[in-house]
């Protein structure tokens, strides 16, 4: 896989990051959106987002340590890895280790990425404190290999991560021999996220499939279809909520030029407090327009292009 490939498919899933609470600023005005529709549709669409640039970063921290200190061959101890920050500003500042504890044939180890306690300020101003410990197991992108994402007094803009969410990643395809990054699965178990104004939390379990194509530029998020939905937790205002992606979400990454972060295909439905919210992103266009059904009205809602 050519360095430039992953450089481009990182910034458009970090991308997907800045498309948190993009529904509320644009469906302020709408009559078919009250203030409670937009907290129940953000509610989940910020747990996503949150979790989602966690697993991001951990993929970049994975992909610039060599296999050789991957794997434990030849080396022992723990192993500092410098110039993270250059290559993705998130973990600029961050200290990032990883101590391999397996052997070459079947790879065992920790990375830690540490933010400190005092955090760091990226340049979007975005602060980070506390600790992502990665777990892996398994060759890199190798079928059934895992990285496992746990959080100590990890926190993002102040807000809180529980110490006991869990989050995975596991490879679907490839074999021993014959590597394969393009298809994942992301499961999220005890998700927690406790803000910091109100006090109040985001409950969030997530399973669903990921599929990277390198040659068209696009990351596309699928159900897994022996799970009976592909999200499901509490909203900020203690209401249940379930969300199943109806038909695959695709990413691309010549939208993100013209400030398109959201997907730009696909449908899911966000269920809360009994009501249906369907999100239709379109045909494929790049654009920041979503279609939103709910109670039997449609409103074509334009979002801000920088996500806010």
């Amino acid at each position: 896989m050519k360095m430039k490939n992953v450089t481009t498919m990182k910034n458009l899933s970090a991308a997907m990051v800045a498309g948190i609470l993009i529904l509320a600023s644009c469906a302020k005005n709408n009559d078919v959106l009250n203030s409670g529709d937009t907290q129940n549709v953000n509610s989940e669409s910020a747990a996503d987002s949150y979790t989602s640039e966690t697993s991001d970063m951990a993929d970049v921290a994975a992909s610039a340590i060599t296999n050789t200190q991957y794997n434990g061959g030849r080396v022992a101890g723990t192993i500092t890895i410098n110039g993270l920050g250059d290559k993705d500003g998130r973990l600029k500042g961050a200290n990032v280790t990883i101590t391999p504890t397996g052997t070459k044939d079947s790879p065992v180890g920790t990375i830690k990425i540490d933010f400190g306690t005092t955090g760091t300020t990226d340049a979007n101003g975005v602060v980070r404190k506390g600790v992502i410990l990665i777990l892996y197991s398994g060759k890199k992108n190798i079928a059934q290999s895992y990285r496992e994402l746990h959080y100590d007094g990890y926190s993002r803009n102040g807000v809180a991560f529980d110490n006991n969410m869990v989050f995975r990643n596991t490879y679907l395809a490839g074999t021993s021999t014959q590597p394969d990054s393009t298809h994942f699965r992301h499961a999220l178990d005890g998700g927690k996220l406790t803000f910091p104004s109100d006090g109040t939390t985001i409950v969030r379990q997530a399973n669903y499939d990921v599929t990277i194509d390198y040659v068209a530029k696009t990351l596309t998020l699928s159900a897994n279809t022996v799970k009976l939905h592909s999200a499901s937790g509490t909203t900020r205002a203690g209401k249940d909520y379930t969300m199943d992606i109806n038909t695959p979400l695709v990413y691309k990454v010549e939208c993100l030029a013209t400030k398109v972060y959201i997907a730009v295909s696909g449908k899911k439905t966000i269920t809360a407090n009994k009501i249906d919210y369907t999100i239709d992103y379109g045909d494929g266009t790049c654009d920041n327009t979503v279609t939103i059904t709910v109670g039997g009205k449609t409103a074509t809602i334009t979002v801000n292009g920088d996500g806010n």
